[in-house]
């Protein structure tokens, strides 16, 4: 576990020291820039250099980049492709075998993809670069893409299809859409919230979303058997009905919390911006989805989709919190104008009202500590779980 707590506490301390230390100083955009390159670097580095005991997963894509490299384009358009559907995984694996036939130059590639993919994500759209790298580290997203390599590489690519689904732009946000469904064919059901992705949170559509949420669960087993005839064979099998099994409530814990606190405090995020009310409604669909995975894991999968956006949502709701810290030392120094008289007491209490809204706001800090403190605890239980087999980490050098 050690080699995982050293990256946790590299990436928390370059945050710290570069960007959250005297974060109100002009300077700040090129210590963020730093702050996002080592990390990048140093999370790229750490998946490219494991070995293949790390991911329980590893051994299946290496035997897939396998066939690749001797079957070769062949290969690649024949039936015995099972991943044929989705082509842009298919062509990764191909264009990569065509340079190295090494799988390790192959998760080398995987790395560089979903890791540089979300920097730049983060890069062009959060409004806090290390917050975004720390939840995407602590919150799951990045010890999940050491496993789940289609899925991940996917997500990296839909990430870009957010901002055009605030916007109301369709047709680029299909583009990315099928896109990503190319690395993964579950990204496909992205397509369809396009449409109900803005609606208002409102009691009735909660109580919409809990009702929903509970025919799920009451007729989960019939609704499963109905599905895997025609996709998903795979979940029908033996092997496929551990995804059925459920988990235990600390798997849905943060995403529940999540979801609980932004619905609450939604008015902050909106107040920022009044397209964060998509958001605000992926945090809900990651919550209820993390909630029936207590039933079945399989909603787990799903749950991933909406929840790897915290890494946007999060950020975006405590620099919501943040003070205008100028403005408050201006206001805190400013003797009042009006010398005299009932004028100036009305002058004084809208001062001194002004200084408290501010004031307030510096509950920021107080929501900053307490997001370091949720992250470490749900990245160690993470790891001491190991459901993903990540430990013990060890890299391809080893003999």
């Amino acid at each position: 576990m050690l080699p995982f707590l050293i990256l946790l506490f590299l990436v928390l301390a370059l945050g710290v020291l570069l960007c959250e230390w005297r974060r109100g100083g002009a300077s700040i955009r090129p210590r963020e820039l730093v702050f996002l390159c080592l990390s990048g670097a140093a999370m790229t580095l750490f998946a490219a250099l494991r070995g293949e005991s790390v991911g329980a997963d590893y051994s299946m894509y290496e035997e897939y980049f396998l066939s690749v490299r001797e079957g070769g384009a062949a290969f690649v358009l024949s039936s015995a492709n099972e991943y044929r559907v989705e082509w842009g995984y298919s062509l990764l694996n191909y264009l990569v075998s065509l340079v190295s036939g090494d799988v390790r130059v192959f998760m080398a590639v995987v790395a560089v993809l979903i890791v540089g993919l979300t920097c730049v994500f983060i890069a062009r759209h959060s409004p806090s670069w290390w917050l975004s790298v720390f939840v995407f580290l602590t919150f799951g997203s990045y010890l999940n893409s050491l496993c789940f390599l289609r899925q991940s590489i996917a997500i990296a690519i839909f990430l870009f299809a957010v901002p055009f689904l605030k916007e109301k732009r369709l047709l680029p946000y299909l583009g990315i859409v099928v896109l990503a469904a190319s690395f993964h064919k579950a990204l496909f059901i992205m397509a369809a919230l396009y449409f109900i992705a803005h609606i208002p949170v409102s009691w009735k559509s909660l109580t919409v979303y809990g009702v929903l949420t509970a025919l799920v669960l009451i007729f989960s087993w019939p609704l499963f058997h109905f599905v895997t005839r025609f996709v998903y064979q795979y979940y029908a099998t033996e092997d496929g009905l551990y995804y059925m099994e459920g988990r235990d409530w600390q798997t849905a814990f943060v995403p529940v919390v999540t979801m609980l606190v932004i619905v609450c405090l939604r008015g902050y995020l909106l107040r920022r911006d009044p397209n964060n009310i998509v958001l605000v409604n992926f945090s809900i669909y990651a919550g209820l989805l993390y909630l029936m995975t207590c039933k079945h894991f399989l909603f787990q999968r799903f749950g991933m989709l909406f929840f790897t956006t915290a890494i946007l949502i999060i950020p975006e709701f405590l620099v919501s919190l943040d003070a205008d810290r100028g403005r408050l030392a201006e206001l805190q120094s400013a003797p009042a104008s009006v010398k005299k008289g009932r004028t100036r007491k009305q002058a004084i209490a809208r001062r001194e009202e002004r200084i408290a809204q501010l004031s307030r706001k510096y509950s920021y800090r107080y929501a900053v500590f307490g997001l370091v403190c949720v992250g470490l605890l749900c990245y160690v239980w993470m790891l001491v779980q190991d459901r993903t087999l990540l430990l013990p980490y060890v890299t391809f050098f080893r003999p």
